[in-house]
């Protein structure tokens, strides 16, 4: 009981100061976000692909895939206690290409040469829940994080022997950042984020022009869009 007791009190007793904080610094009600960087892939693609000669090239294709491009968004309401809601949304691209890779058609006479080339895209949306906190007695820098968990969508596009592919697919996905927010106007930010989204798709839908086919891919074989990513942006901070 006592133990309890003690442990209701430096509740109440942070309570306290955080209400005292809060009522000496307004917070402002609203931040809308929007920023851009850079991820690197977990998983990699793959290099042996059965009849290819000079393997290098695949590979050095496949390495490429890694590396994508993003763009985000998000908007959450502020509520006191350090803690806001909102949604977010978030973009990345991955690209690369092959050429002049010699693959064997296995008739003990003849190779081919062929490009391959390779764009995917993602679109993720769902809510957020953020969370911000003053670094030391700076009213301009804040220590931030978020969690997201929401729907992706993929689109990749390829061409493969000379024939084009389509393959779509969605997915639950989730999405978690910390960064740092520095304030230098009173209603805008700069803030450097570091994050990690996790997605897998494995029920796609494959076209090639002329039919298509829906097809749940094995562990080994479905697309991984996960990623750590780093990103710069400006924010907008609302009734501040």
């Amino acid at each position: 009981m006592k133990q309890k007791s003690f442990l209701l009190t430096l509740l109440l007793l942070c309570l306290s100061a955080s209400l005292l904080a809060q009522a000496e610094y307004k917070m402002p009600r609203f931040r809308v976000s929007a920023s851009g960087g850079l991820g690197y892939l977990i998983a990699s693609g793959q290099d042996d692909i059965s009849g290819v000669v000079n393997k290098e090239v695949v590979e050095k294709a496949n390495n490429k895939l890694r590396w994508a491009t993003n763009l985000n968004g998000d908007i959450h309401y502020l509520f006191y206690g350090g803690w806001g809601l909102g949604a977010k949304y978030l973009f990345q691209k991955t690209s690369a290409e092959a050429n002049n890779v010699i693959t064997d058609i296995f008739d003990n006479r003849h190779y081919q040469v062929s490009n391959f080339w390779e764009k995917d895209y993602v679109n993720f949306v769902g809510p957020s829940l953020f969370g911000y906190t003053n670094l030391g007695n700076n009213d301009n820098l804040f220590f931030i994080s978020s969690l997201s968990g929401g729907y992706a969508w993929l689109r990749s596009e390829g061409s493969l022997l000379s024939q084009n592919v389509l393959i779509t697919g969605g997915n639950f996905a989730m999405n978690t950042e910390i960064g740092i927010d520095y304030l230098f106007h009173p209603n805008f930010g700069l803030g450097v984020n570091l994050g990690y989204f996790l997605g897998t798709f494995s029920k796609v839908k494959i076209t090639n022009g002329i039919s298509t086919q829906e097809q749940t891919l094995d562990k080994n074989s479905r697309y991984n869009a996960s990623n750590f990513h780093v990103s710069v942006g400006l924010h907008y901070y609302l009734n501040k």
